[in-house]
């Protein structure tokens, strides 16, 4: 089986999801472009590393932007938060530089961090990203397996259902991902 992902670069966030599934619906949450920001990830240090990457990144000095992100993330784990905005931003650029087997490695550790402190939303969206940065390099095996690992973690009752309804469509559109 062979899976092709084609669609663009997008990561996603829920607005409104740090409540239970149930009252997510009620608060009737959106779905915006990027990975939400942990709770308490970007203090002054992390916030200064962030900016300073998103300057090198539009200044197309994706090295320096991907050494300032590291540097955030590696912050904000020190000081006990999910880096889950600085490791996104991290991967984009090192997807912007063309080094998408590396951004879908950010996206694997974010996945697995994210699994340890139990944030379904941000492990449900980097996995997602991990797999289509592995199809987008014909990594299939690697694409597959991620996509299998996002179907059972979207089935959880904790899981919101912005976020499971929204990944579930971008999986079973046949515009959005073709299986071969």
């Amino acid at each position: 089986m062979k899976t092709r992902f084609a669609f663009p670069l997008l990561l996603f966030t829920v607005v409104g999801t740090t409540l239970p599934a149930q009252a997510a619906d009620d608060a009737d949450p959106e779905v915006r472009p990027g990975i939400p920001v942990s709770e308490g990830e970007m203090t002054p240090k992390v916030l200064g590393l962030v900016r300073r990457g998103d300057s090198l990144r539009a200044a197309l000095r994706f090295p320096e932007a991907q050494q300032a992100y590291t540097q955030a993330a590696e912050i904000a784990r020190r000081e006990g938060h999910l880096p889950s905005r600085s490791m996104w931003l991290l991967a984009n650029a090192y997807y912007n530089e063309g080094n998408t087997v590396r951004a879908a490695a950010v996206m694997d550790q974010l996945t697995n961090e994210a699994g340890r402190v139990g944030d379904l939303p941000v492990q449900a969206l980097a996995l997602f990203n991990a797999a289509w940065l592995n199809g987008q390099v014909g990594r299939t095996p690697e694409a597959t397996a991620r996509v299998t690992r996002l179907e059972r973690l979207l089935r959880s009752p904790y899981m919101p259902i912005a976020i499971r309804d929204h990944l579930t469509g971008r999986l079973n559109s046949p515009s959005e991902v073709a299986t071969q």
